[in-house]
């Protein structure tokens, strides 16, 4: 995961995740998570099959410190995932009233506000006001500077100050994500699908359709933004609005070593993915290109706009 700047939040005493039985979670507490039945059950299964990689051409792929909010009844998006995710944790929810799905990477950046986007954008699909969701999480592990524990307790201390009922479907983070090899630890699961129209959460650590701008969608990690509704919805458009960056930077980093990038740009030096550098050393050679991107990539201060075409492509339209 990147490293960003965490911010604090203050904490109202609301109680809505529910485990089986009509049992209330009262904090995030690994003994209840790890006893539940069903959430055992779930998990077992979860794991039980991995895909190695994702190309479906009807997939929208949500990258770090972004939101994807879906209807069931998109006709260009069946899958919606994310992937990469060491100490990061990947949300996704569901509305049980209609079937409609939102997900977010989150990496401890503004992390209320992405809840509160989230299920803002799924009422917004509603037409009624009373409905419970489906909650999935994973992501982190037992890192020795304890971001993931910090980022797991950060979410459902979160949830847990709405007023929404969320009924967990899935759970595997942090301690109960983590794989012991050779002395050190690594994420099990560092993605995760659903299929929106089988209703089905999938294990899935690479997405190969990650969809337009990436680079841009990367460069954006280093500005001072939150997590970024990508989505629309109604329209079946990819929205990129404008943001700006430091870039000074940058030129330094392009020749130092991959061990030292590591180092300096990630919260678990170890266990990132193997185009951990490649894609940070081609998002800084974007920077360098675009040292001030409000006047060389969003022309005018106009955000990236995008839509789907049913071959899976997507076309600048804006």
């Amino acid at each position: 995961m990147m490293k960003f700047h965490q911010k604090n939040y203050f904490l109202i005493s609301n109680m809505t995740i529910w485990l089986e039985n009509n049992i209330q979670l009262g904090s995030f507490n690994y003994d209840e998570i790890k006893s539940d039945i069903l959430l055992k059950k779930n998990s077992e299964e979860f794991l039980s099959f991995q895909k190695e990689s994702q190309d479906s051409i009807k997939c929208l792929y949500v990258a770090q410190r972004e939101i994807g909010t879906v209807s069931y009844l998109d006709p260009y998006i069946d899958i919606i995932g994310s992937d990469d995710a060491t100490t990061c944790h990947i949300v996704i929810i569901v509305d049980e009233a209609n079937s409609n799905v939102s997900l977010c990477h989150f990496d401890g950046s503004d992390t209320e506000t992405g809840i509160f986007d989230m299920v803002k954008s799924l009422k917004s699909l509603r037409e009624h006001e009373n409905a419970e969701y489906s909650l999935y999480i994973v992501g982190g592990f037992d890192d020795d500077r304890g971001s993931s524990q910090n980022l797991t307790k950060e979410i459902f201390d979160c949830l847990l100050n709405r007023i929404e009922k969320y009924n967990l479907k899935l759970c595997i983070v942090t301690d109960l994500n983590t794989i012991n090899k050779n002395g050190i630890n690594y994420p099990i699961i560092y993605g995760i699908g659903y299929d929106i129209k089988q209703k089905k959460a999938f294990w899935c650590n690479k997405f190969l359709n990650t969809g337009p701008d990436m680079l841009a969608r990367r460069a954006r990690h280093f500005s001072e933004g939150a997590n970024l509704q990508i989505y629309d919805p109604l329209s079946y458009r990819i929205t990129i609005q404008p943001f700006t960056y430091v870039s000074s930077f940058v030129r330094d980093c392009l020749s130092l070593p991959k061990k030292s990038l590591l180092q300096y740009f990630s919260t678990s030096p170890e266990q990132e993915p193997s185009n951990f550098v490649d894609n940070l050393l081609e998002t800084f050679k974007f920077m360098l290109e675009h040292q001030a991107p409000l006047e060389t990539y969003f022309i005018n201060n106009k955000p990236k706009i995008y839509s789907k075409h049913l071959d899976g492509s997507w076309q600048l339209i804006e």
